[in-house]
């Protein structure tokens, strides 16, 4: 018999997709795009969210505590798990005080219990977490430096727009459900697509027209078409009204040397002047922008570029004009069932793994949830060495990942279609998603909120997750912010930044040093990793690893090398080689080499910094190459 429930995809994604799941027995279910979800294009979900209908059985899955013994690994019960993690918190708090307590959560998922969990550290005094994200951070800062707080641009929107800029983001690859809307806009609205990118992808063949820059040059190109518009007298005439620091800015502006930054952009003068015409002509323009243009040290100062450039082109005046990068999602979650830690310590995610030696207090326990930063984090050896200097770490997955390797107490989890009722939010869209059990987690795995509150009762805390959980859910069905579109999506009030009534002022930057700045090494390329439509958050399931990775290289820096396409070739940096496979994409301009993010080799290339924002800038990493 096949019963049907309603869920949502976990995943970090904007799509943040309602999901159809059918349960076919106990072991198998089936995952479709909710029929009654605006978003999913009729109920079709992409392939990542597709393969949990894989994952949720894999013989993969962790289905008992595991606890490290000597060079292996040993089963052990629930209570003698929690018994040994609740000892070693108490140690640590006792010898140093709460914020020996490490607590690293990531976005493996996003639903709203797993937030719950950091009750019981608030309760123990406090804790200390990175500060900022593997993504985001930097152009979320630059964004906040424009509008003070996190601005929102509705989907909805997008029906007023003339033109679509892509500016360094595959959408074809990372976010597939703006595609059918984008589709719709070209037919009955001819609305124009562009896209910057630095090598042609399958989001520059999905566009009218694309251009190519080089790596790290985003905010040399804003600031230019900012200049550009102001000198020519194309830029919008009461922009002066929502500025502030209109004369600072135009200030800078004029200090800039304009031959100096073309050069840095890679493009020549014509090609500059089809950017602007086109900008010009297609007026308002939702300028999308990516996630790896803020992945450098001028990461924040780009995307605060970006909103003066959007301002500049008529923003807030005209209706769908704006800069989309993400917002919130976690705007609806009641805080006040988690509450405020006494003390906290944060500290930077980009180079934490640099200094944990010297932290004080001491760092003693380590917990990962939610996350695989021995995968995900910038520089592999260090991430591994900060391991080592930690007394005590536990990892809660749903499969031996790379992390939990490193750890000393593994803990299987259920995953999201093995728990709930659950919520979800999103930073693209503005609905609420509501999840719902579907099955039983494999073996003895449990949802995080009954591991927690297991360790809450050992701990001697008052806590009950399960409770917890059931609470947030009644809070968010009856809040008079949430209405029920049908069954487990939901609309909330959101104000919209971009159209709202009320008259929003945005601070100009004044000080553009960030962009003018370039690597001056012609020796070594600048390695740039791409996201791909296989992966999420750096994570393969599914997908079998090469046993060589591709590097893709400029014609130029090849022949330079003396390198051909298919040849076996070495990079190098921090003292690590990895071999792989050249690919010679004609598409690229020279100076940088691409490899698909994901791989486990990858970040053991990166090197741990902090960028403006508390970004982590991967993209200033910089390898030197050879034929093997």
């Amino acid at each position: 018999m096949v019963k049907s429930f309603i869920s949502c995809c976990p995943y970090d994604c904007p799509d943040s997709c309602s999901m159809l799941v059918e349960r076919l027995d106990g072991l198998t279910v089936k995952l479709k795009g909710n029929p009654q979800f605006p978003l999913t294009g009729g109920g079709w979900i992409c392939k990542k969210g597709k393969r949990w209908e894989e994952r949720v059985r894999s013989p993969r899955r962790l289905k008992l505590p595991l606890v490290r013994d000597g060079g292996g690994w040993k089963e052990i019960s629930w209570e003698r798990a929690i018994a040994l993690w609740a000892h070693q918190i108490q140690e640590a708090v006792s010898s140093e005080g709460p914020l020996s307590n490490f607590v690293y959560q990531g976005a493996g998922s996003l639903y709203y219990s797993k937030k719950l969990f950091k009750k019981l550290f608030v309760d123990l005094g406090g804790y200390t977490e990175p500060r900022g994200s593997l993504c985001g951070s930097a152009g979320g800062a630059g964004l906040k430096k424009a509008f003070g707080f996190t601005p929102v641009y509705k989907p909805d929107n997008l029906k007023h727009v003339r033109g679509v800029l892509f500016w360094g983001r595959n959408a074809v690859e990372t976010h597939p459900h703006l595609l059918p809307i984008i589709r719709e806009l070209r037919i009955k609205k001819d609305v124009k697509v562009g896209a910057l990118e630095i090598r042609r992808t399958s989001t520059t063949d999905f566009a009218d027209v694309w251009w190519r820059i080089r790596p790290g040059s985003d905010g040399a190109l804003a600031a230019l078409l900012c200049k550009r518009l102001l000198e020519s007298g194309d830029a919008w005439p009461s922009w002066r009204k929502r500025a502030k620091n209109a004369d600072g800015f135009q200030e800078a502006l004029e200090g800039l040397d304009e031959g100096k930054l073309l050069e840095f952009t890679g493009l020549d003068k014509p090609t500059f002047e089809t950017i602007y015409s086109w900008l010009l002509a297609n007026r308002p323009v939702a300028i999308y922008a990516g996630y790896g243009p803020q992945r450098y040290m001028s990461g924040s100062s780009t995307f605060h570029l970006l909103v003066a450039l959007s301002l500049l082109l008529g923003a807030f005046d005209l209706r769908g004009a704006g800069v989309v990068f993400g917002k919130d999602e976690d705007r609806m979650f009641p805080v006040e069932l988690v509450g405020v830690p006494p003390v906290r310590r944060r500290v930077p995610i980009g180079d934490w793994v640099l200094n944990v030696s010297r932290y004080s207090p001491k760092i003693k326990t380590a917990l990962f949830t939610c996350c695989n930063p021995a995968k995900q984090s910038p520089g592999g050896e260090a991430f591994r060495r900060a391991m080592a200097d930690i007394s005590f770490k536990v990892c809660i997955d749903i499969e031996m990942s790379e992390t939990a390797k490193l750890c000393d107490l593994v803990l299987p989890a259920a995953c999201f279609l093995e728990e709930g009722p659950d919520w979800l939010g999103s930073w693209w869209h503005g609905y609420l998603l509501r999840s719902e059990k579907v099955m039983d987690p494999p073996g003895e795995a449990l949802p995080e909120t009954t591991i927690f509150t297991l360790l809450a009762q050992k701990l001697g805390l008052s806590i009950d997750l399960e409770k917890a959980r059931n609470v947030m859910d009644q809070m968010l069905k009856s809040s008079p912010l949430v209405k029920q579109i049908s069954k487990g999506v939901y609309s909330f009030k959101e104000e919209d930044t971009w159209c709202e009534k009320k008259a929003i002022e945005v601070f100009l930057p004044d000080d553009l040093t960030a962009i003018t700045e370039e690597n001056k090494s012609y020796e070594t390329l600048r390695l740039v990793s791409v996201h791909s439509s296989e992966f999420i958050n750096g994570q393969t399931f599914g997908v079998g690893e090469p046993e060589v990775p591709e590097i893709f290289l400029s014609e130029k820096d090849a022949l330079d090398r003396g390198i051909k396409d298919n040849d076996l070739v070495v990079l190098t940096a921090k003292g690590f080689d990895l071999k792989g496979v050249c690919r010679i994409d004609k598409t690229m301009n020279s100076g940088y080499c691409i490899m698909v993010q994901g791989y486990p080799w990858v970040n053991e290339l990166t090197t741990p910094r902090v960028s403006p924002g508390y970004g982590a800038p991967f993209h200033e990493s910089f390898v030197t190459l050879r034929k093997l």
